[in-house]
Formats: structure tokens, sequence, C-alpha cells
């Protein structure tokens, strides 16, 4: 592919060669990567081969800095087929440092081939995520925002390094995704010894969702169960919702659940406590005052 200077003559090979060595030198150095990433880029696409040989080598010291460069300029340079290859790979490393820099770059090359909006990118960062969910391959699939992807990001819930990237996927779908977190709030594990902590964090994570993207008063019926949940965290959450959704008989059944929950839970839940139960109180307060007011007013005279 020939290159042409920016006075639209031809640069000679050699030249051109050197400067695309001195130009991926800089790239791939601690100290020069981001100036080497414009003065790849500014090479066009005879960059593409050296950039790919880049990307596609092994670095057993973890360090991730300049494949992710390599990413960013094969992006700008719409070499996406070279993006998906990559992604194709396995990627299971044995070493934890090595391992842990190759998620870097998987999970920049997965954000920048989501630019493409393609359907077999959207298909790739599907089962790459199915089998490999990392932050970005969470981004890049989430930017699609189709629904087929929604139970991957609930499960992502459970993951404490995945959890914020997931919360906020999810948020972006709105009420698309009430029904998908309405049924993980209400997912019980069947194991006699008990639920794991790390499927109690999704139950939370989805009613905390719930209560930020609004729940219909319909919907609050499958939900009130959830009053009374084993977990205290569930509970207190369902009792937030409920305040707003609930029936005064609920109400009644919401005060009881805090007062038992009190004693029981950490400082800083018994302060949500203590709002959720002022709160119960203002309600109480302006029902009974709405009470007292129908009740003092004179009789309508009906031949006035």
């Amino acid at each position: 592919m020939t290159l042409f200077a920016a006075t639209g003559s031809e640069i000679p090979s050699p030249v051109r060669d050197e400067r695309l060595r001195r130009a991926i030198a800089r790239l791939t150095s601690l100290h020069d990567g981001e100036a080497g990433l414009v003065d790849v880029v500014a090479l066009g696409p005879v960059a593409i081969p050296a950039l790919t040989e880049v990307l596609f080598s092994r670095e057993p010291s973890g360090l991730f800095q300049a494949r992710c460069r390599a990413v960013e300029a094969l992006a700008a340079l719409k070499a996406f087929s070279v993006l998906g290859e990559f992604l194709r790979l396995g990627h299971d490393k044995q070493d934890p440092v090595e391992r842990l820099g190759e998620d870097a770059v998987v999970s920049t090359a997965a954000r920048a081939i989501a630019r493409l909006c393609d359907p077999w990118v959207y298909e790739l960062l599907l089962d790459l995520a199915r089998r490999r969910p990392l932050s970005g391959v969470l981004v890049g699939l989430g930017s699609f925002l189709r629904d087929e992807s929604l139970a991957v990001f609930i499960d992502a819930l459970q993951e404490d390094d995945l959890r914020l990237t997931a919360e906020a996927i999810l948020r972006s779908f709105g009420t698309k995704a009430r029904s998908a977190l309405t049924a993980a709030a209400l997912e019980r594990e069947e194991d006699p010894a008990g639920e794991s902590d790390s499927h109690l964090r999704k139950r939370r994570s989805a009613l905390a969702l719930l209560g930020e993207i609004g729940v219909p008063r319909r919907e609050w019926r499958r939900l009130r169960c959830l009053i009374d949940d084993d977990d205290h965290q569930v509970a207190l959450f369902a009792c937030e919702i409920g305040l707003k959704l609930g029936t005064a008989t609920d109400r009644v059944q919401i005060a009881s659940r805090l007062h038992a929950l009190r004693p029981a839970v950490v400082w800083i839940h018994r302060e949500r406590i203590d709002m959720l139960m002022n709160s119960l109180a203002a309600q109480s307060g302006r029902a009974s005052s709405s009470a007292v007011v129908a009740r003092d007013q004179p009789p309508h005279d009906s031949k006035s």
C-alpha cells in the first residue's frame, strides 16, 4: 500500500519504513506511548500490519499499555476485522500476572470494536461476555442495548469487579430491564446450606435498581413478599419501594418489619430504617389530618 505525504507526493519506501519503525518504537515505549499513537495513526493503513504484530504479541510481564494503544490505533484506522480476530482467540493465560494484562487488552479491544455497531460485532461480544465477562466486554455489549443480552448483565451483578459496570448498563436500559430485574430480585437458590453471598449481592443490586428505575403498582404485588425476606438489606429495599406503592395494610406490615429489623442491623442501616420510619410517620400524619378535615366539613346542603 502506498503512503502519501501531506503535499501529495509519494514517500519513498525506505523513508516510509523508517517513519513506521520510529512510530511503533514510540508507541511501545513507556514514556512516549501517547505521542507514538498519534504518529502511527498519521501514517495510515500502512501501519496496520505492524500494529497487528504488537497486539498479538505475548507479554508475560503483564504490561498492557502498548498493546492497548495498538488497539486504539487499529480502531482509529478502522481495522475492526483485526480486532475481531484478536477477540476470537483463546485468552486463557495460566500465569496470573500475564492474565491481568491480557484481560486489560481484551477489555480495550471489546470497547473499541463496539464502535462498528454491526450485527457480527454484537454476536461476537455476546459470545465473549458469556465465556469471559470482563468490564470492557460488558461495556461494548451494553452499547447495543439489545434485550437478549440482559441476562448477561443480570448475572454480572454477582461479581464484585463487574457490579458497578453492570448496574450502569442496566440503568441505561431503563424500564426495558424491569422484568429481568424483578425476576432476579425474586430468584431463590435451592441450596440447603443457604443462599450464597454472590447470589445475595445479585438480589440486593437488582432490587436497588428497581427502586431507581421505578416499579409499577401492579408489579409491587410480586415484590411485596420481600418485606419479610431473610436478608436484611433485601427487606429494607423492599420496604422502601413499598412505602411509595403499598396499601395502608402494607404500610402496617412495613412498620412492623422495620421495628423488628432495627436492633439486628449495623448502624448505617439503622439510619436508613429511621428515615423510613419518619417517612411512615409523616404519611400517617397526613392521612390523619385528611380524615380530621373531612370529618369537620359541614354537611352538604342539597337545597342550596
